[in-house]
């Protein structure tokens, strides 16, 4: 197992609370800055177009009001929540996203790619790849039993995903 991730190096903390919307594709995310910052509310779709490319991914944000948010909030759906802490080793940004809750223990590594050909060195922090495996996505993460949890919280807690995004939005959606 890696070391663990140098959090109190990191540039910026957000908490952040999702809500998968359930038979949808659809995500509302709530941010709020850990240094006192303002509360961000988010209507987000992701939408992998190429099975063959799960590093693909192509996402779309609509911002909401709080009232918008809760509105939609009272929709079924299942909820996660982590804290998202933005590295820089080397100047290149790491997401590190630290799960809480009945996902406590799963550490997700996460770098936005320009481009099929960017070669990313992996951080010493980081654990196994696990972009192509859906059980480490947002949707199958909340929507998971206990049971199917308890499969990736054993000894593998830390994963790395590198994505490349074709999307509209702004950086650590």
């Amino acid at each position: 197992m890696p070391a663990p991730p140098p959090l109190d190096e990191a540039v910026r903390s957000t908490l952040i609370e999702d809500r998968y919307l359930l038979g949808t594709r659809l995500r509302l995310r709530r941010m709020t800055a850990l240094d006192g910052g303002a509360t961000t509310y988010k209507l987000g779709q992701k939408v992998r177009p190429d099975p063959a490319d799960p590093g693909l991914v192509l996402h779309t944000t609509m911002y909401l009001s709080a009232e918008e948010h809760e509105r939609l909030g009272q929709h079924p759906g299942a909820e996660l929540r982590k804290v998202r802490h933005v590295l820089a080793p080397g100047g290149r940004c790491f997401g590190v996203d630290v799960f809480e809750g009945r996902h406590a223990g799963l550490t997700l590594v996460e770098v936005q790619l320009s481009g099929p050909d960017d070669v990313v060195a992996v951080p010493a922090f980081a654990g196994d790849e696990v972009t192509g495996d859906e059980r480490y996505s947002g949707g199958w993460l909340a929507f998971a039993s206990d049971e199917a949890l308890a499969g990736i919280l054993g000894p593998r807690r830390r994963g790395v995903r590198a994505r490349r995004r074709g999307r509209a939005g702004s950086p650590g959606d």
